[in-house]
């Protein structure tokens, strides 16, 4: 359990960005640490430097003219060290082959010498000699001593033969094109070493409290960040179905954290928005299974009902038989025209790819013109058309579209004194021009709460429910899935016992 929590930790953006943070702070310690560590060790060693350098100005260079520093007397190369010399320092003569000729790590040390005693006095000699002289390797003494230049910023930190660090400096003897040797002079660095060491630690500790403090403060700051993103999470983790409605604030002072809230909020809409669509698409299917079960069930029951009347012995008379067959054969015919919409609305459900073309609408009108004159009986049909209207359409359907609109106006209008006006004309709207199909009736109409349902299947409101107007409420679903699919669009204006008008608008180019 507590690795599964150390995993989350790992993973959560607080820790991560905590983690980063103090990475970073980590390599700006370190890097400032050491940028210090170096710039106080280079500051250190160059004041002591110079005061190695300061020491060769007490040099007396005429007693050291010599071409050969091995030539030289003990009494006069110590007469010239012991001026340099001092109980810190030591002094040594290096011959141009790279080998020690004199020290004076010997000597008694007088106050002149020395490094600011107020007092002569006398170093005991045990003590001078823990103050090894540092000696180098041949090879790098006649480096040095190549060298061009009197080696006046030259030094070099090397270990002596106790291995206390000591800073050594040289200068040239002699002619500096050609030197007889090199005066060397070195001196103890601990308490550099010391300062430095010091140094270390007090930058270590510093480090080591900067980094609980921001550990500290970087965790509360993040805290305080995250909190908006920590609400949101917790309020999208407590959003239900039926909470679909809820939105985040947008507003956190945040802009990453609003603009990911206002995200929130748009993919709940859309959550909403489809779940509504689900929600109404299933209470259709519902209301589609049970309305088309019962449109079923009537011509089968019917012609259910007619077989055994037939079979109890109403085949014997002609007249009943007569009445059970024609009843028969009108409910199949009503029965095959259900599942036949059935088929069109499935088909049209599927978007099939449908061939439109450019056609002529009077053409279109006038070619169905003796079959729409049989359906409309002894109603008037009323044709206004204009001259060269022509659509983007599939010419078969449009007629279905026309054969479904009027047999509608059929169903709703007075049997005699019912009239039906189908009009075509041409209408700009928004700068696009477009086919106008009118097919208008003097019917009951349609009352203003039924005017949105109209195109859903099965639907015939309450006053068009009797089998005197037949129809199962699917010509209109198949005139709105028609004019989809050509691109059109279909409007429906309606005044209770004054009638309706259906404008279908058709696309005159692609």
């Amino acid at each position: 359990m507590s690795r599964l929590k150390d995993k989350l930790k790992v993973k959560s953006l607080k820790w991560q960005i905590l983690l980063g943070f103090l990475i970073i702070l980590v390599i700006l310690l370190v890097t400032m640490g050491i940028f210090q560590y170096i710039s106080m060790k280079e500051y250190l060693y160059e004041d002591k430097r110079q005061v190695l350098q300061q020491r060769f100005h007490n040099l007396d260079f005429n007693k050291l003219s010599k071409e050969n520093l091995d030539t030289i007397t003990k009494t006069e190369a110590m007469e010239v060290l012991n001026k340099v010399a001092s109980k810190n320092i030591r002094a040594s003569l290096i011959n141009k082959n790279g080998e020690l000729a004199y020290s004076n790590s010997e000597r008694i040390i007088k106050k002149d010498d020395n490094d600011g005693d107020e007092d002569y006095k006398e170093i005991d000699e045990k003590k001078l000699q823990k103050l090894k002289v540092p000696i180098i390797s041949k090879y790098e003494y006649i480096s040095i001593y190549n060298q061009s230049g009197n080696l006046e910023h030259m030094y070099k930190v090397v270990q002596d033969e106790d291995n206390n660090y000591q800073m050594v400096a040289w200068i040239k003897v002699g002619e500096l094109s050609s030197p007889s040797g090199l005066i060397q002079i070195s001196t103890p660095i601990q308490d550099i070493m010391d300062i430095l060491a010091r140094q270390f630690y007090v930058d270590i500790s510093l480090s080591i409290f900067i980094l609980i403090i921001g550990a500290i403060m970087g965790t509360a700051i993040f805290n305080r960040t995250l909190k908006p993103l920590y609400r949101i999470t917790n309020t999208v983790e407590g959003i239900k179905v039926t909470d679909l409605d809820t939105r985040l604030e947008e507003k956190n002072g945040q802009l990453e954290v609003d603009r990911l809230a206002k995200s929130f909020n748009i993919m709940l809409s859309r959550i909403e928005e489809s779940f509504e669509k689900e929600q109404l698409i299933k209470e259709k299917m519902r209301r589609f299974v049970s309305d088309a079960s019962h449109e079923l069930r009537t011509p089968l029951t019917s012609i259910h009902g007619f077989v055994e009347v037939l079979l109890r012995g109403a085949a014997k008379s002609k007249d009943q038989l007569d009445l059970a067959l024609n009843s028969i054969l009108m409910e199949s015919e009503r029965l095959t025209k259900l599942v036949n919409d059935l088929l069109i609305l499935t088909r049209l459900d599927q978007k099939p790819i449908i061939e439109i073309k450019k056609e002529d609408i009077n053409g279109l009108i006038q070619e169905i013109q003796p079959q729409l004159k049989v359906l409309c009986q002894n109603r008037k049909l009323h044709l206004d058309l204009r001259d060269d209207i022509c659509a983007i359409i599939n010419k078969d359907q449009i007629k279905q579209v026309i054969f479904n609109l009027v047999q509608n106006a059929v169903l709703h209008t007075d049997k005699d004194k019912g009239s039906i006006i189908i009009a075509a004309d041409l209408e700009r709207i928004e700068n696009q021009k477009f086919a106008v199909l009118k097919i208008s009736d003097n019917g009951t109409g349609i009352p203003e709460k039924d005017i949105k349902k109209i195109y859903d299947r099965f639907f015939r409101s309450e006053t068009h429910r009797s089998r005197e107007h037949g129809g199962y409420g699917l010509g209109l679903s198949i005139v709105k899935a028609i004019i989809d699919s050509n691109n059109g669009k279909i409007k429906v204006e309606s005044q209770l016992e004054v009638g309706t008008s259906f404008t279908v608008y058709l696309k005159t180019e692609n």
